[in-house]
């Protein structure tokens, strides 16, 4: 006969399974409970942080209403054709002002011959010369002359050369004087014996210099274009002739009135500078040289372009 089946045991195994099941249905309701509080807590920040947001954007929305009705009141109207009235201004006064410094800078290069130069040209004649003539023009002083030897008009130009009235050595020229041209073949030879007579024999001289020692450099800024625009007076400087000059300020570009400029063109007493010159100084960012004589410079500039912003390479 089979053994009995004992009761109590399977009542027991039945009480711990229930017992079992209960707690962990508990702790499953306790666990959702959390996660549907945290839920809430996440829901309730985001709505926090919207509302934040909206309230920001509704006072910004203000601020950008109030200045746009603030703009278009009376205070702010016809600014911008005010601003184009200004602009129109500001060009006018630069052309005049670059027609003053012109006209400063014509003083300025105006050669002033020192008033002692007539006395220590009669002071250099040697004895056995004379002048027939001298000249002053600008800077430069000629004058002609006989001698009846050929080193006395060299002895005058060292006299005036140690005088220190020109910039370098003058240009000399001397010739002996031929007698049958001006008809005075008799002065010559001696009628009795035939001899040649050397104290009648004489020179012309010719002798012409650079007086000062100064000289000038001008420089103009302009827009380029058919139409002479100014961006500022002539900036003149005074140097010693053989002297270097150097700009570094404003040259490649330049700003005016809040607009920056570039430099597209050059030119030297009116005459255009080649290409390689002015990528030079475009790359040196100055202007440079010698100053042997004075000097026109104006530099031409357009409105600088616009740059792009820098594309970002792809991922």
């Amino acid at each position: 006969m089979a053994s009995g089946i004992n009761k109590k045991l399977l009542a027991k195994k039945d009480m711990n399974f229930f017992r079992e099941f209960t707690a962990n249905a508990a702790r499953a309701a306790r666990m959702l409970g959390y996660a549907m509080a945290l839920g809430i807590l996440v829901v309730i920040i985001v709505l926090g942080l919207i509302g934040a947001f909206a309230v920001r954007n509704y006072m910004k929305q203000q601020e950008i209403n109030a200045i746009t009705a603030e703009l278009a009141g009376p205070d702010y109207a016809g600014l911008e054709e005010k601003a184009r009235q200004l602009q129109e201004e500001l060009k006018q006064k630069n052309n005049y002002y670059y027609a003053l410094t012109t006209m400063r800078t014509s003083v300025d290069r105006t050669a002033t011959v020192p008033l002692e130069i007539p006395g220590i040209l009669a002071k250099s004649i040697p004895s056995d010369s004379y002048i027939t003539d001298y000249k002053i023009d600008g800077s430069i002083m000629e004058y002609n002359g006989y001698s009846f030897t050929y080193y006395s008009p060299v002895d005058m130009v060292n006299i005036l050369q140690a005088s220190k009235i020109f910039t370098s050595r003058p240009e000399f020229t001397c010739t002996r004087v031929n007698m049958t041209d001006i008809g005075a073949a008799d002065k010559i030879y001696n009628n009795k014996t035939g001899d040649v007579i050397p104290l009648n024999n004489y020179y012309q001289f010719k002798i012409s210099g650079t007086l000062l020692s100064k000289v000038y450099i001008s420089i103009g800024r302009f827009v380029n274009g058919q139409t002479l625009t100014s961006l500022s007076g002539v900036e003149t400087t005074e140097y010693t002739a053989g002297s270097e000059y150097n700009y570094t300020e404003g040259i490649d570009t330049y700003v005016a009135g809040g607009v920056t400029y570039n430099l597209v063109k050059i030119t030297v007493n009116g005459t255009d500078v080649d290409a390689e010159s002015l990528a030079n100084v475009r790359a040196a960012h100055a202007l440079s040289g010698t100053a042997k004589a004075n000097a026109e410079i104006n530099l031409y500039y357009e409105v600088a372009a616009t740059q792009p912003a820098a594309s970002q390479p792809a991922a």
